[in-house]
C-alpha cells in the first residue's frame, strides 16, 4: 500500500508540473497570436525532418542541448539566433555535412589540411528513419594543427546532411560531440562564407574579419567574434549593414546648399571596373559619403559597395587594386548603429526579442521561458 501511495503523490506531481508547463505555454501563444503573429506565419515555417530527433534539457528546443550550447558559445534560449526559421542545431548540423563532404582525404590532404577518412567494414547498416542503407563502418575528421581526431559512425553523416546530431540505425544508436566536432572543422557558425569576404591584413584575435585594431577604434568586442548572438560574425554582419545604408542614402549634387542630412556625391567615371572574385562589373569611380552634422565624408570606392554587399571591407579589383576602407572612420561617418538590430545596437531592459520596442510580445517570449532552466540536473 505505501508503494501504491507514493506512486500515486509522484504521479500527481507530475501532473502538476504538466499543467503548469501548460498554462504558461498556452499563455505565451495566445498572447503572442494577439499581438501579431499569425497561423500563417506559423504554418509557413520549414516543415521539420523526420530525422531531427528531439534531444534531452533542449529550453529552447532548436535540436541542441544546453550544454552543447554552452559548449560552442551559442544561446540556450534563442531556438533561432540568426532569424532565419530554421533552428540552429539543425542549420550547424547540415553546415558541418557540408563542411565535411567537402574535405579532402587525409590519403591526399597536405601536411596541416583538415581531411577525413572512413574505415569501411563488411557489412550494411540501416538508418531507422528512412531506411537508407550505408555502410556500418565509422568515418573521422583530422584537424593536425589542432592535433584533435574527431570519430564517428558513416551512419551519422547521413543524419547530418538530415540537420541531426543524434543517429539511430540497426548497429549505431547515438549522437555526434558536437563541440569537438565543431572544433576539429573549425566551424561555430552555421553561415556559407563567400569568396568575397577577404581575409584581414592584421591581427584577428576573434576571427570575425574585423582587426583588432578596427574593433578598439570603432568600439567593438574584439574578444566575441559575436557579439549580439546572431550567429554571423561581427565583421561580415558589419559590411553588409554598412552596405546597405550607402546604397540607400540619397544622392545630392557636390556642395548642394541646405543639405543636412546624411548622404552621397555621386563621382562616377567613363569605364567599368571588374572584380577580381566573381568577374561582375561595376563603375569605376566612387561615391563620396557626407556627413554634414559630423563635417565628415568618406570616399567608398563603387567595387567596395559590390564587396560590402557580400560581407567584406576589403576589395580587389582591376581598377582600384587590392585595399580595405578605414573601418572605423566609416563607421564614424555612417553614425553606426543607426537602426535598431545593426551591430553595436543598445537594446532596452526587458526587450526580450530585440526589436527596440517593450510591449506584449515581449511578456509573450518571457511566458513562454520562465519555467525554463539551465541547470544540468
Amino acid at each position: 500500500m505505501r508503494r501504491l501511495r507514493r506512486a500515486q503523490q509522484r504521479h500527481a506531481r507530475q501532473n502538476k508540473k504538466f499543467r503548469r508547463r501548460a498554462v504558461a505555454a498556452g499563455t505565451a501563444a495566445v498572447i503572442t497570436l494577439g499581438t501579431g503573429a499569425t497561423l500563417r506565419k506559423a504554418l509557413a515555417a520549414p516543415t521539420p525532418d523526420a530525422h531531427q530527433v528531439p534531444v534531452r534539457q533542449d529550453a529552447d528546443i532548436d535540436l541542441l542541448a544546453n550544454a552543447e550550447e554552452f559548449a560552442i558559445g551559442y544561446s540556450p534560449f534563442r531556438p533561432d539566433q540568426n532569424r532565419n526559421e530554421i533552428p540552429d542545431g539543425a542549420e550547424l548540423a547540415k553546415r558541418c555535412a557540408t563542411v565535411f563532404n567537402q574535405l579532402p582525404d587525409c590519403s591526399q590532404a597536405k601536411a596541416d589540411e583538415i581531411c577525413k577518412d572512413f574505415a569501411l567494414t563488411w557489412g550494411l547498416e540501416t538508418c531507422d528513419i528512412c531506411g537508407e542503407v550505408v555502410n556500418m563502418g565509422g568515418a573521422w575528421v583530422t584537424n593536425p594543427r589542432l592535433g584533435l581526431t574527431v570519430n564517428f559512425p558513416i551512419l551519422a553523416t547521413h543524419y547530418l546532411e538530415h540537420g541531426s546530431f543524434s543517429y539511430a540505425g540497426d548497429v549505431h544508436n547515438g549522437r555526434v560531440d558536437i563541440a569537438a566536432l565543431a572544433r576539429a572543422l573549425e566551424l561555430r557558425f552555421p553561415y556559407d562564407p563567400n569568396e568575397h569576404q577577404l581575409p584581414v591584413a592584421g591581427d584577428d584575435l576573434d576571427g570575425d574579419l574585423l582587426t583588432d585594431n578596427e574593433e578598439l577604434k570603432a568600439g567593438y568586442n574584439l574578444y566575441d567574434a559575436d557579439q549580439d548572438d546572431d550567429l554571423v560574425p561581427d565583421g561580415i554582419e558589419l559590411a553588409k549593414q554598412c552596405g546597405e545604408i550607402v546604397d540607400a542614402l540619397p544622392v545630392h549634387e557636390p556642395n548642394a546648399p541646405g543639405v543636412e542630412e546624411l548622404h552621397k556625391v555621386n563621382y562616377f567615371q567613363r569605364g567599368l571596373e571588374h572584380c577580381h572574385i566573381c568577374g561582375t562589373t561595376r563603375n569605376m569611380g566612387y561615391w563620396e559619403v557626407i556627413n554634414p552634422k559630423l563635417g565628415l565624408s568618406i570616399e567608398v570606392p563603387d567595387i567596395l559597395c559590390h564587396y560590402m554587399e557580400h560581407g567584406s571591407f576589403s576589395y580587389s579589383g582591376d581598377v582600384h587594386g587590392k585595399g580595405r576602407i578605414d573601418v572605423p572612420f566609416l563607421v564614424k561617418v555612417l553614425q553606426m548603429p543607426r537602426r535598431c538590430g545593426d551591430l553595436g545596437t543598445i537594446y532596452p531592459p526587458g526587450d526580450s526579442n530585440r526589436d527596440c520596442n517593450l510591449n506584449f510580445t515581449d511578456f509573450a517570449e518571457l511566458a513562454g521561458k520562465w519555467l525554463d532552466s539551465t541547470q544540468p540536473n
